[in-house]
């Protein structure tokens, strides 16, 4: 249920129960029983009444009924159990107060009043007693203490216990996603944290896996960052190491046009240049200010292919099998770029004479792009560390390269809802297997 409508059930739900709670209690209390209970002249009417006409006689009876009548406003006649009157009693002389009580057992209400008739048992005998209250006697006792203080007691707990389970229910989840918002802010997040709330089935539900996405993202680009500034100032520093040395000989000598310490300058200023290149197009990869486009799958990788086939040695060959058929809708340079960097670690670790395969097929949720190369390949251990940056093979020679190219195509796959996957194929050679899913 969406969390408008719980608020809205909340409050239609509080204003009901408290407007029927009020009503039932005002009609509580106007309720015979109640009113003979707790009205403080009513309470023990009957029993005193009846124990002066036993005790005193009829005289003092009547006189106290016309106490009754003076001070409370009361009136009222005691009559025997078979209906006969035992006093005169202070009842007005109309006729519907002057019947019997057999005769008519129900009590009535009107502008008037109310009228009563009320049984009593005593040791000797039994009575029937007709005991009027008039109507301002009745609103008087509605408008005591007694009454305004339970409708105002009873209103205010209803509504306080209602308001403060939906404030629990509102302000709890809420204080984990600000503290989740902290930890995020420290670049400690955990979305352990917020995997009971994400389950619900509300806007905060939906904000919380929302926020549990944004936080695991914004994380993993922090630990990126981290890792790979660590890893860019290990990578620098060699080349730049060596760069100090050779101008610090140069500056002690002067040297000729020829001499090889130029070449190794120009070489180290070469690998540094490619480097920073690498880091820039991983950088740029994190950033989404390009909007896609609608490219074919099919013509990027026999293009890409062809590059690939003028830099390849001469007894090198490129086949292309199979095809897509795909229109994908996404960033072409990039997905090209990643397409370039795997056929270029296939040519570079494939023999002069080897075959490169491209494979390109459609199954029934994906499109599948396979490169194998003839290479060594790599040991198992390495294949799920492909990708990452600076990473090397052991054995691979040191100017094989950083490792940036295969994290570039990575990023790059991903951002087009795709995965890359190295494995072993049949010659022995790595295969590297990409995998976009379709819209």
């Amino acid at each position: 249920m969406r969390l408008f409508w719980k608020v809205f059930a909340v409050l239609w739900l509080a204003t009901l129960l408290v407007g029927g709670s009020g009503f039932l209690v005002s009609r509580a209390l106007q309720q015979d029983w109640l009113l003979l209970q707790f009205h403080p002249q009513l309470r023990d009417f009957a029993e005193q009444l009846v124990e002066t006409y036993e005790t005193e006689g009829p005289l003092a009876a009547q006189a106290w009924l016309e106490t009754q009548r003076q001070e409370y406003r009361l009136r009222a006649q005691l009559y025997s159990n078979e209906g006969y009157r035992l006093l005169p009693g202070t009842l007005p002389p109309w006729p519907r107060f002057q019947q019997a009580p057999a005769a008519r057992a129900d009590q009535r209400s009107s502008r008037h009043g109310r009228l009563f008739q009320l049984a009593w048992a005593s040791p000797a005998q039994d009575y029937q007693l007709t005991l009027h209250i008039p109507a301002p006697e009745l609103f008087r006792w509605q408008r005591t203490p007694f009454a305004l203080i339970a409708n105002v007691t009873l209103a205010m707990a209803v509504l306080g216990f209602i308001s403060l389970l939906l404030s629990r229910y509102l302000t709890a989840p809420l204080q984990q996603l600000g503290l989740a918002a902290q930890t995020l802010a420290k670049g400690q997040f955990d979305a352990k944290t917020l995997g009971r709330i994400g389950q619900r089935r509300d806007e905060i539900g939906e904000l919380s896996r929302r926020f549990q996405t944004m936080g695991d993202r914004v994380q993993s680009l922090l630990d990126s960052q981290q890792q790979l500034m660590r890893d860019i100032s290990h990578e620098l520093r060699s080349p730049l190491a060596r760069l100090r040395i050779g101008l610090a000989i140069g500056s002690k000598a002067p040297l000729a046009k020829e001499d090889p310490l130029w070449s190794r300058l120009d070489l180290e200023c070469t690998r540094l240049d490619r480097l920073i290149d690498d880091i820039l197009t991983l950088s740029r990869l994190d950033t989404q200010d390009q909007p896609p486009e609608v490219f074919d799958l099919d013509e990027l990788i026999e293009d890409i292919t062809e590059d690939t086939r003028f830099v390849a040695l001469s007894k090198q060959t490129l086949k292309i099998e199979g095809c897509t058929q795909a229109k994908l809708l996404g960033w072409p340079d990039q997905l090209a770029s990643a397409l370039d960097n795997l056929l270029r670690n296939a040519l570079r670790f494939s023999p002069q004479d080897g075959v490169i395969r491209i494979g390109a097929a459609a199954e029934a949720q994906r499109y599948l792009i396979t490169i194998d190369d003839q290479g060594p390949g790599v040991p198992d251990g390495w294949l799920p560390r492909l990708g990452e940056p600076f990473a090397r093979v052991p054995g691979q020679p040191a100017d094989s390269g950083h490792g940036l190219g295969i994290a570039i195509a990575r990023r790059a796959i991903a951002r087009h809802e795709g995965t890359l996957v190295f494995s072993h194929n049949e010659a022995g050679g790595l295969r590297a297997v990409i995998q976009i899913s379709k819209a």
